[in-house]
């Protein structure tokens, strides 16, 4: 037996709103005004749109600008026939705007794991010949400003085998920048910068440094910090023409404070094993200390409030890790010869074809 309701219409061809009667029969329904009828129409094909004032208007499925409006409460019989009305949304409305909230909190703070943690495991899984070819790509020679003279390589050469029993896996190179920095890239590849050399005091300073950056290419962080940064899929995918952005954005990737505090202890075992004073090292952080100020903080809880909010330890607690790691009585010997270390320290200043400054594109 069909049952009967009131509504309005609008049937998407015209601005006109009509008053209509619902003439429902079964799983279908009809749409009467006076002598005219139209339809049959599914109720399935009903979409909930909106609650307007004391209305709830409905869409078809397929129709645009069809509406069906029905005001006030909607008659029981109506009701099972009709799709739910919906706030927030399917998932929202179907658990709740509280329950919702907490599955959503809980998927946000899986994400941010996902994005803060991964990188640990999935650094160790990238091939060495994929991060090879990473580097070779972001790097190749750095613009022409890696410096090269033969008395300068071999001084550098040198150092490396002293601090790395693999140095073959390694690309140790000086880039003409007026820098104090150090960085380490994809593929094994270390970058001194001349600014640094041209601060440290003596190569076991340069020696401490260079280890510690050796340290994060033997503990994948290199790796860590750019799945960290820029995600897999610059790994794997490529870089769609942006190299040299993308080797912008790898200088400018900082590690955790886990992965600095690894690469120092890698730093010291290196220096260690080649009988080089970690002294040098102390020296050269406790200058960095007086630049960046962690040297006058005095409030032990400011320090280490200061320290947990940097991702790199402050100079000061690094120049007290490596003095607290010297052997007193030790006979240390010099990370280079002083002929070696001029070479070493001079090598930007003697190629006369190597390119200086820092801003530049890869091609």
């Amino acid at each position: 037996m069909p049952m009967f309701f009131d509504a309005w219409h609008f049937d998407g061809q015209s601005a006109v709103r009509r008053n209509v009667e619902i003439e429902a029969r079964g799983h279908q329904f009809y749409l009467r005004e006076q002598d005219k009828q139209s339809g049959p129409f599914d109720f399935a094909d009903l979409r909930f749109l909106e609650n307007k004032a004391d209305t709830k208007v409905y869409g078809l499925e397929g129709r645009d600008g069809w509406r069906l409006g029905l005001r006030g409460n909607v008659p029981s019989e109506l009701v099972p026939m009709l799709p739910a009305a919906k706030t927030y949304g399917g998932l929202i409305d179907r658990l709740g705007l509280g329950k919702a909230s907490l599955v959503f909190a809980g998927i946000s703070a899986a994400v941010v794991a996902v994005v803060l943690f991964s990188p640990q495991w999935l650094a160790p899984l990238v091939p060495s010949s994929v991060e090879q070819k990473l580097g070779d790509a972001l790097v190749g020679d750095f613009g022409g400003r890696f410096c090269d003279t033969p008395q300068g390589k071999a001084a550098l050469a040198k150092l490396t085998r002293s601090l790395d029993d693999n140095p073959q896996d390694l690309q140790v190179e000086v880039a003409n920048i007026d820098m104090l920095n150090a960085v380490a890239l994809p593929g094994g590849k270390v970058l001194l910068f001349q600014g640094l050399l041209s601060q440290a005091k003596s190569p076991d300073e340069v020696a401490g440094v260079l280890a510690h950056e050796i340290g994060h290419v033997r503990e994948r962080h290199v790796m860590q910090g750019l799945l960290r940064q820029m995600g897999l899929a610059v790994v794997l995918g490529g870089f769609d023409g942006s190299g040299g952005s993308t080797l912008n954005s790898m200088l400018s990737t900082t590690y955790t404070r886990d992965s600095e505090r690894e690469a120092d202890e890698r730093s010291l075992q290196a220096l260690k094993r080649a009988n080089i004073s970690p002294v040098g090292t102390a020296d050269f952080f406790n200058r960095l200390a007086a630049m960046d100020g962690s040297g006058d903080i005095k409030d032990r809880q400011a320090r280490t409030m200061a320290s947990y909010s940097s991702s790199h330890p402050l100079s000061d607690e690094r120049r007290k890790l490596f003095e607290n790691a010297v052997v007193k009585g030790a006979a240390y010997k010099p990370a280079l010869t002083p002929d070696e270390w001029r070479e070493l320290k001079t090598m930007c200043a003697q190629d006369k074809d190597v390119k200086s400054g820092w801003g530049f594109d890869i091609e």
